[in-house]
C-alpha cells in the first residue's frame, strides 16, 4: 500500500533551500531538468541535469514539518539546500504521479536469490567499474570471529578516493568535496563497527583514513574550503571517543601514535588548525604511562620543528608532566622549548627574582612587554619598570614607552605620564595622542601653555592636516576651515577629500555657506573623474548642499544650482540617473 506523504508547499521548499536557490530551482523545474524520478517510502529520488557534470544524484525526505533532510551530489549540495533539490521538490508538487514507487533497498535485495545478487553485482560493476574495489570492503557483523581489520585494505579504499576520476585538480587528485564523499563509505563502516561495540576495528578505520589524507599534504594545504582537514578532525574526535573504551594496550598505543603524528604534522605545516583537539585527548584519555610515552615522542621530535612548533610542543610537554616534573626539570623544558613566559613565571614562584630578571633581559621587545605584566602580578612592578625603561632607551618600539606611560598613570605619577605622552605624540602625532595629552595636562593646570606650544609646533612643521583634525575635535570650525585651506596649499597635501568632507560636515550647521563651497568642490572633482560610483558619491554630497540651502532659507538658489548642474552635464546619463536616485 502506498504511504501517503505529508503535504508540501512552495513556502516549505523556499524555507528549506533559501530564496536564491528556490528561484534557480524554478528555472530548472521549468526546463524539465529532473529525470528518472522515484519514490522510496517518504524519500524522493531523481537525477538532475548539471552544469559541472552530466547529471547530479539527489534525494529529499519529507516529514511532518516539510522537508526533513536532503542531499545532492553537486559541489554545494551537502545538506540538500541547492537549486537541484528545489527542482526535485517542485517536480513532486507539480506531478507526483510521475514518481515511480520503488521498494526499500534492503527489502528489494532480500527478495533476490544468491545467483540473482551475483548477477546484479556484476551488472553494477560493468556499469561503474570503480565499484569493484568495494568487494574488498569488510562487512561488519558477517564474520563471527570479528577479527581485526587489515589496515592495508582500508588504506587502499582511502587512496582510491584521491584517485577518483571526478574533479580536475592539476596535481592529479579529485575535488576535496568529492574525495570526502568517496571517504564517506569508510566513515559509515566505522560507525557500523561502533554500533556493534567493535571499537578496535572502528579505530583502525579512523586511524588509517586520517593517515592517508595527510599523506596527500599538498591536497590538504590547497583545500581552501577545509574539507579534507575537517575529515581528519572528524577522525580525531572519533578516535578520542574510541579511546574512552578501548583497553587493549597495543591498540591504544597505535591510536595515540596516529594522533601524535597528526599533531606533529600540523605543527610542521605552521599550525593550520588540524589536530587542535589532540592535546585535550592526550590530557584526558592517556594513562600516566601513555603520557610518558607521548612525552618521549615530543622530546624526540623537538630538534626537527620550528621555534613556534617547539614552543607549542613544550607547552604540551609541561601539561603532560605537570604531576611528575620537578622544578628544575620544568625550568629546563622551558629553556629548551623557548617557553620564556612559563620560565619567568616559575622562577618568580620560586622567589628567584634575579634569575627571572636575567631571562627577561634576553627577551624580545614584544616578549618583554608580556613579561613585565608577569613581574607586576608577583609584586615586582618597580623591577618591571626598570627593565622596560632600560630597553626603551635603545629600542624603536614605541609600545615600550606606551607601557611606561600607562604604568606611571597607574601609579598616580601624572607628571611622568604627561612627559611620556608628549614623547609619544611627537613620535606618532595623532588626534587621539593630542587628546590624551589634554587629559593629563588639565589636572596639572598645564594645558593652556602646552596646547599653544603644541599647535604652534605643528604649524611650523606644516602639518595642517593634523591641525585641521584637532580643530574639528575641539569644535573650532573657523580654525578648521582656515587650517584646511593651508593644508590644501601645502606640498604635503595629496588631495585628501575625506578631510575636506569632514570639515564640510562639521561646518554644515554653523557655517552652511562654507559647507556648500566645500561640498561643491568635491562634487565637481567627482564628476570630472567620471564613473557611476563617483556620480553616486557626488549625489550624496549634493543632498548635503540642498540641506544647507534650505537651512539658509534659500531654496531658490538650490533650485538654480541643481538645474544648472543638470544642464551643464546633460550628456552624462549615468550622472542624471544617480541624481534621480537621490531625489535631486
Amino acid at each position: 500500500m502506498t504511504t501517503k506523504l505529508p503535504p508540501l508547499s512552495h513556502a516549505d521548499i523556499q524555507r528549506w533551500v533559501g530564496s536564491a536557490s528556490f528561484q534557480k530551482g524554478m528555472s530548472y523545474f521549468s526546463q524539465v531538468a529532473i529525470f528518472d524520478p522515484r519514490r522510496q517510502g517518504s524519500t524522493l529520488k531523481a537525477r538532475c541535469r548539471g552544469s559541472q557534470a552530466a547529471f547530479y544524484l539527489l534525494q529529499a525526505t519529507l516529514g511532518p514539518s516539510g522537508v526533513a533532510s536532503a542531499d545532492c551530489s553537486c559541489p554545494v549540495g551537502a545538506g540538500g539546500r541547492c537549486k537541484h533539490v528545489a527542482a526535485l521538490l517542485l517536480t513532486w508538487l507539480d506531478a507526483p504521479d510521475s514518481f515511480q514507487e520503488i521498494e526499500d533497498l534492503i527489502t528489494a535485495l532480500e527478495k533476490r536469490s544468491k545467483a540473482e545478487l551475483i548477477a546484479l553485482v556484476r551488472q553494477m560493476i560493468q556499469r561503474e567499474p570503480d565499484l569493484e574495489i568495494l568487494l574488498e570492503m569488510p562487512l561488519p557483523g558477517v564474520e563471527s570471529d570479528e577479527k581485526p581489520l587489515d589496515p592495508q585494505v582500508i588504506r587502499k579504499q582511502a587512496e582510491h578516493a584521491f584517485r577518483s576520476p571526478r574533479g580536475d585538480w592539476e596535481m592529479g587528485w579529485g575535488d576535496p568535496y568529492e574525495i570526502v564523499e568517496e571517504l564517506r563509505s569508510l566513515f559509515d563502516l566505522a560507525e557500523q563497527y561502533e554500533a556493534q561495540s567493535n571499537l578496535l576495528n572502528a579505530a583502525i578505520i579512523y586511524q588509517t583514513v586520517a593517515e592517508t589524507i595527510l599523506d596527500y599534504d599538498d591536497a590538504v594545504m590547497q583545500d581552501e574550503g577545509g574539507q579534507l582537514g575537517g575529515a581528519v578532525d572528524d577522525c580525531i574526535v572519533a578516535l578520542g571517543n574510541c579511546l574512552k573504551s578501548i583497553t587493549d594496550a597495543a591498540q591504544r598505543k597505535n591510536a595515540l601514535k596516529v594522533l601524535f603524528d597528526i599533531y606533529a604534522w600540523d605543527l610542521k605545516m605552521g599550525g593550520i588548525g588540524i589536530g587542535d583537539r589532540v592535546p585535550e585527548i592526550f590530557l584526558e584519555q592517556a594513562t600516566p604511562q601513555e603520557k610518558q610515552t607521548i612525552s618521549d615522542r615530543i622530546e624526540a621530535a623537538l630538534p626537527g620543528v620550528s621555534d613556534w612548533g617547539r614552543r607549542a610542543m613544550g607547552g604540551l610537554l609541561l601539561k603532560l608532566q605537570a604531576d611528575t616534573m620537578d622544578d628544575e626539570s620544568y625550568l629546563e623544558v622551558c629553556r629548551q622549548t623557548g617557553r620564556l613566559k612559563d620560565l619567568v613565571d616559575r622562577l618568580l614562584t620560586l622567589g628567584r627574582v634575579n634569575e627571572a630578571a636575567g631571562e627577561a633581559r634576553q627577551a624580545s621587545d614584544y616578549e618583554l612587554l608580556s613579561l613585565a605584566d608577569t613581574f607586576i602580578q608577583y609584586g615586582h612592578g618597580s623591577l618591571a619598570e626598570t627593565l622596560i625603561r632600560i630597553r626603551s632607551e635603545t629600542s624603536k618600539d614605541t609600545r615600550l614607552t606606551g607601557w611606561l606611560k600607562e604604568y606611571a598613570k597607574g601609579q598616580g605619577n601624572l607628571p611622568e605620564a604627561l612627559t611620556l605622552a608628549e614623547k609619544l605624540f611627537w613620535l606618532r602625532p595623532s588626534v587621539d595622542a593630542f587628546v590624551e595629552i589634554r587629559q593629563l595636562a588639565k589636572p596639572q593646570k598645564q594645558w593652556q601653555n602646552l596646547r599653544a606650544k603644541t599647535l604652534t609646533s605643528l604649524a611650523q612643521k606644516g602639518d595642517y592636516s593634523l591641525l585641521t583634525n584637532i580643530y574639528l575635535e575641539e569644535d573650532e570650525i573657523d580654525r578648521a576651515l582656515e587650517s584646511l585651506e593651508r593644508a590644501k596649499a601645502s606640498s604635503r597635501y595629496w588631495g585628501d577629500h575625506s578631510l575636506q568632507e569632514k570639515v564640510a560636515q562639521a561646518a554644515g550647521k554653523k557655517r552652511p555657506e562654507e559647507a556648500i563651497r566645500l561640498y561643491m568642490q568635491l562634487v565637481e572633482s567627482l564628476i570630472h573623474q567620471r564613473g557611476r560610483d563617483n556620480y553616486a558619491q557626488a549625489a550624496a554630497h549634493l543632498q548635503h548642499v540642498r540641506d544647507a540651502y534650505l537651512r539658509l532659507g534659500e531654496p531658490q538658489n538650490w533650485q538654480a544650482l541643481i538645474a544648472n548642474l543638470r544642464e551643464l552635464h546633460r550628456n552624462l546619463p549615468a550622472l542624471r540617473d544617480e541624481l534621480n536616485r537621490a531625489g535631486l
